[in-house]
């Protein structure tokens, strides 16, 4: 009885794991997408908007850092 009520939490922590390892993943490669974006943009743009452009930027990779921190805090 025991060990199976201990397999099934491993199983759950093994499964949560793998969703957050996932999640962070995708973090990764969406901040790597914006950081792509940002440099087209300046190089498109120049120098005349630069300060609005990187504030906006830097707006977007807070709230993407706290959409990914809002959808961990969900799956636990």
């Amino acid at each position: 009885m025991a060990e199976n009520l201990f397999n099934k939490v491993n199983e759950s922590i093994r499964d949560v794991h793998d969703k957050i390892k996932s999640i962070v993943l995708r973090l990764f490669a969406l901040i790597g997408f914006i950081i792509f974006i940002y440099s087209i943009v300046i190089g498109i743009v120049g120098e005349p908007l630069a300060p609005v452009v990187n504030a906006v930027f830097a707006a977007v990779i807070i709230g993407s850092f706290t959409l990914v921190g809002i959808i961990i805090g969900k799956k636990l």
